[in-house]
């Protein structure tokens, strides 16, 4: 089985490799090569079903809706459950969640666009974000149009028990996941997962033999609760290296307070009260990046946040840009795309 600096690592190079992948062309890949659980075109049996195969989703059209088509497909492994959802309507629709559940869902949009409310505010989430649903939380979801995801459903026992394996000591509170997140590489196989023969299939699947069955469901926990932060993300992302030094702590902080600033490697090393040389290879084993590749995924954060901001309240790309702390804007755009798998000018008009 691997260690779980190894599993850090495959879905940091995962995540390199994601924006290259055709998400859509991927869906309705799978939509031809696996029969799905359950289709209809009827409205009132999807909201039936939707209700029946989750017990705390409801689901409404709008009112301009004409045309439905929805499908579901679902692959199991273990306790997990990861599913590909398939839904149309030329109207919009919502799906509201209205109870407390017994299991986080991890929802990996892939196509289509959707404002999600709850306790923590409005978000808009587009192809290639994450959202996360405690178990408690209730939400709502605003769905255009189409609405392409895979929703990857785990049992809370199951990842509190993984968490505590991990950081050897029991719970006192439920594991709480920021709301929203980046797909860190882990779409490419729940689309391999969902594709793969089954158990059930014409030939064989090593799907079937219950020890690797134990180790794709240990696996897939383990990457969600490395890809996405929570609430014991301090504790858990903690690997065999040993505490991080207190340079590469306060270096952190000043990087986050000055990100906007003129930052170079040897104002951080001051900061942090080390050479550059040490701050350097310091970053390298505790963070596996450099102190100015820090500096820039820190700049990247800020922009995207502020052309969220913009495209409620107006703004433009430059003034998000300068904002960050960027000055090149065509070097800006480059990483910015790299980063998050769309140009500035995408996330700005994106509705």
């Amino acid at each position: 089985m691997n260690t779980l600096p190894e599993l850090r690592r495959q879905v940091g190079r995962c995540a390199e490799t994601t924006t290259a992948l055709n998400q859509q062309a991927a869906a309705a890949l799978l939509a031809r090569s696996v029969e799905p659980v359950y289709a209809t075109d009827d409205q009132s049996e999807c909201r039936e079903y939707i209700w029946g195969a989750t017990g705390t989703h409801r689901f409404d059209v709008g009112c301009a809706c004409e045309a439905l088509r929805f499908s579901h497909f679902e692959r199991r492994v273990g306790g997990i459950s990861v599913n590909f959802v398939d839904l149309e309507c030329n109207g919009g629709f919502r799906i509201a969640k209205t109870g407390p559940s017994s299991r986080y869902a991890f929802q990996f949009v892939v196509d289509g666009t959707c404002q999600l409310e709850g306790i923590f505010g409005r978000l808009i989430v587009r192809p290639g974000d994450v959202f996360i649903l405690d178990p408690e939380q209730l939400t709502r979801e605003f769905w255009p149009t189409t609405c392409r995801q895979f929703v990857v459903y785990v049992e809370s026992k199951f990842i509190e028990q993984t968490v505590a394996d991990e950081i050897h000591r029991g719970l006192k509170r439920p594991v709480i996941f920021d709301p929203m997140g980046r797909d860190p590489g882990i779409l490419s196989w729940l689309y391999h997962l969902a594709s793969a023969p089954g158990p059930q299939g014409p030939e064989q699947s090593v799907l079937a033999n219950r020890r690797v069955v134990r180790s794709v469901e240990h696996t897939l926990a383990t990457m969600l609760l490395l890809g996405f932060h929570h609430s014991e993300s301090p504790d858990y992302c903690r690997d065999e290296k040993g505490p991080v030094p207190y340079y590469i702590k306060r270096a952190e902080e000043y990087i986050r307070s000055h990100a906007r600033d003129d930052i170079s490697i040897d104002r951080i090393a001051a900061a942090g009260g080390v050479s550059a040389r040490t701050m350097f290879y310091g970053f390298k084993h505790w963070r596996s990046t450099t102190p100015m590749a820090h500096v820039r995924n820190i700049r990247l954060d800020l922009a995207r946040a502020a052309l969220e901001r913009a495209r409620m309240e107006g703004g433009t790309v430059s003034h998000a840009a300068l904002d960050a702390g960027f000055t090149n804007f065509s070097q800006f755009s480059k990483i910015y795309k790299a980063r998050f798998g769309e140009s500035p000018s995408v996330t700005l008009r994106a509705c």
